[in-house]
């Protein structure tokens, strides 16, 4: 009987043993940053006391370098008496971040140019501004972010804009393409919580301030009106499952993001009456550190009263090779597939080596599958990628893009990936 006891006892003893060594008893930042260390401990889930686990520091680490200001992100764990302690060394790159954005054929430019600061006093504010020139019009934007606002799972964000664009559209059930010199000023708010690792939720309100006016035409549109003030106040929305990561050369993970805007209710009926709806779908994939498989899929749709249908298609943003912003509707849908090749690597730059195709329309009313596979832009071509390891994530990029429909070669000039 006393050796039963004595071997239970022994048992207990190792077996707390064993838990004891399994808790985090410590958790050290250190190496050189401004960011405040309490929203670092508020980033990561495995903390002091937390029972120790290869799959959470592998993910806590992936957080960190998402946080987009550090050049790598080193941790290290060490045994002690208790259980085990975790290091982390990180350094903080310098986080004033040039953007441009440069497209268009040699005799039409069109350009975006501005700063943002990813870590603004060390609080992993960012504040940016942008200017835009489209179409010898001139355009900008400024707008403050907290992404980390009230704990890590919290993000709030305010904008303001005033732009000046020349907007080309052509409109099915017109004879001629038509232009808008368009005013808009613009008051946004957003507010947004992660539920939990792959659920994110975001919920906004902007004001907007608009004066359309129709360019000088050849013979008077049929269902365009020459010019039009309008007012509006827009709700949105958007949920996102699943989470993208990021360090200093790829992309890893999925996303699939609803999302959309209320832009004016029917209140005999109580429902919606004017309103803005799209889905969104990237996936990322690493291959042996070396290549990123790279997809997109965007589909969008609504119904408004607005002069110019909400959706266009266009080179900076969705369709690389596209005539901008002349193929309009209340529908859309694009596709874009890269593969980026790690092809550079030393201690300052690092580079790749883009290949892609690109593919996408917008149309105005129902659905005619035959008609958006004839009519859609198919675009490809090739590209390079050039980024400095202290300008984290504020890669250069050169893209030259072949459209079919009109075999026409387009370069793309930018401060960023193109998704």
């Amino acid at each position: 009987m006393r050796l039963a006891i004595t071997y239970l006892i022994l048992i207990i003893i190792i077996l707390s043993d064993i838990a004891m060594a399994q808790q985090v008893t410590d958790v050290v930042f250190s190496g050189k940053f401004r960011i405040k260390e309490r929203i670092l401990r508020n980033e990561i889930d495995m903390k002091t006391g937390c029972q120790f686990s290869e799959k959470q520091w592998a993910l806590d680490q992936k957080r960190l370098a998402s946080l987009a200001i550090f050049s790598e992100v080193l941790s290290d764990t060490v045994s002690t008496p208790g259980g085990i302690a975790v290091y982390y060394n990180l350094k903080e790159v310098w986080t004033l971040i040039p953007r441009l954005d440069i497209g268009g054929e040699i005799d039409n430019i069109d350009i975006d140019i501005g700063l943002s600061d990813k870590d603004f006093l060390g609080l992993y504010l960012e504040p940016g501004f942008l200017y835009t020139r489209f179409k010898s019009r001139d355009s900008y934007r400024a707008w403050l972010s907290s992404p980390r606002a009230f704990g890590t799972r919290n993000s709030v964000s305010v904008s303001f804009a005033r732009t000046h664009t020349h907007e080309p559209a052509d409109i099915r059930g017109e004879v001629y393409r038509y232009s808008y010199d368009v005013r808009r000023t613009s008051i946004s708010c957003a507010a947004g919580k992660r539920f939990s690792e792959r659920l994110l939720c975001v919920i906004g309100l902007s004001f907007q301030n608009e004066r359309y006016r129709i360019e000088p035409y050849a013979a008077a549109p049929r269902t365009l009106p020459d010019s039009l003030r309008q007012k509006k106040i827009r709700p949105s929305g958007r949920v996102t499952l699943g989470r993208v990561y990021y360090d200093n050369f790829f992309f890893d993970g999925r996303a699939l993001t609803a999302g959309g805007d209320l832009i004016a209710l029917d209140w005999e009926g109580y429902k919606p009456k004017y309103w803005l709806f799209y889905l969104e779908a990237r996936n990322y994939i690493d291959i042996k550190t070396a290549w990123n498989i790279c997809n997109r899929v965007f589909f969008g749709t609504s119904r408004t009263n607005d002069i110019l249908p909400p959706y266009a298609i266009t080179g900076l943003s969705n369709v690389r090779g596209a005539e901008d912003r002349i193929r309009r509707g209340g529908s859309v849908y694009f596709a874009n597939s890269e593969i980026r090749l790690k092809a550079y690597q030393d201690k300052w730059f690092h580079g790749q080596l883009v290949v892609f195709v690109d593919v996408g329309d917008a149309w105005e009313g129902e659905l005619n599958l035959k008609e958006i596979v004839d009519e859609s832009y198919l675009t490809g071509g090739f590209g390079v990628r050039l980024g400095h390891r202290r300008f984290y994530g504020a890669i250069g990029r050169v893209d030259f893009a072949y459209n079919t429909n009109n075999s026409a070669w387009t370069i793309y000039i930018s401060a960023g990936q193109f998704f």
